[in-house]
């Protein structure tokens, strides 16, 4: 039978990481192209291998483990099923682990108060970060609606701007957070302390990077092998990853941390803290 070269015209989707190197063979096409709902996929691990709309493999361009992308019309290459993520680019339905990025929306929280627990990251409703906005830590505000984009709950704090919900303290004021974080301060203070010595982290497998709340990401500074750190908050994510805060809004990996006591039982869980940049 005779195969049909399918065209595919400008791109549907928006690029959420980086691109790396990799090969695959040519194939051929069926033209066969259909477009979907509001999807996102989220790259499976090792197969971020893409083709262009011949089925040849795009050898400058691949797609990270576990980065996520909007995805555009589908096509069928050899009876597979790809997906457009980008002008010409397709990748195969088997390579990803697809959901609807459709915004879900809930009112029930109108009206009630949170409190930001640290320098705050904030995104608008497509979940892109704004450049520039964060919130500051401790300062209150009053919820809008909540939305769930790509499977994690943000509150709306104004016009089209959210905050992830992990980043906030919910129906709390700004006094009422000021007295709990003081009973809390003080609390770690009596049992980071042994024998008046205050917890501290050495940096080792160094130089250490940084996660940034504000930028949810990491940031560009690191620490250096061999330096101390006094050690704040400590909290440990649903993937297992352990977090010390440094500064502000700045948090090392407990990997590239030795403390200078055992305070295991002083880790609270965060599930979803920096789970953007572990899985």
């Amino acid at each position: 039978m005779k195969k049909n070269k399918a065209l595919i015209g400008s791109a549907l989707a928006l690029l959420i990481a980086p691109a790396v190197l990799s090969n695959l063979s040519p194939q051929d096409v069926d033209a066969a192209v259909t477009t979907p709902s509001n999807l996102v996929g989220t790259v499976r691990r090792g197969s971020g291998v893409l083709v262009n709309s011949q089925g040849q493999t795009i050898t400058s361009t691949y797609l990270p483990n576990f980065s996520s992308w909007k995805l555009g019309a589908t096509t069928q290459i050899n009876g597979i099923t790809y997906y457009q993520v980008a002008t010409d680019q397709w990748i195969a339905a088997s390579s990803i682990v697809i959901s609807d990025a459709t915004p879900q929306v809930d009112t029930s929280v109108s009206g009630q108060n949170a409190t930001a627990r640290w320098n705050a990251a904030v995104v608008n409703s497509q979940g892109q970060a704004i450049t520039g906005v964060t919130l500051p830590a401790q300062s209150n505000w009053k919820l809008g609606a909540s939305l769930t984009i790509n499977g994690k709950l943000y509150y709306q704090v104004a016009t089209n701007e959210f905050v992830a919900a992990s980043d906030l303290n919910i129906g709390q004021t700004q006094t009422t957070q000021a007295a709990t974080t003081t009973q809390t301060t003080q609390n770690q203070n009596v049992q980071n302390q042994t024998q008046d010595q205050q917890l501290v982290g050495r940096v080792v497998n160094g130089p250490a990077d940084l996660y940034d709340t504000s930028m949810d990401a990491f940031s560009s500074r690191q620490l250096a092998e061999g330096t101390d750190w006094k050690v704040g908050n400590m909290v440990q994510n649903k993937y297992g990853y352990t977090f010390y805060q440094v500064s502000t809004n700045e948090w090392a990996q407990s990997s590239n941390m030795k403390l200078n006591q055992d305070a295991s039982s002083q880790v609270t869980s965060e599930p979803e803290f920096a789970t953007s940049v572990t899985q």
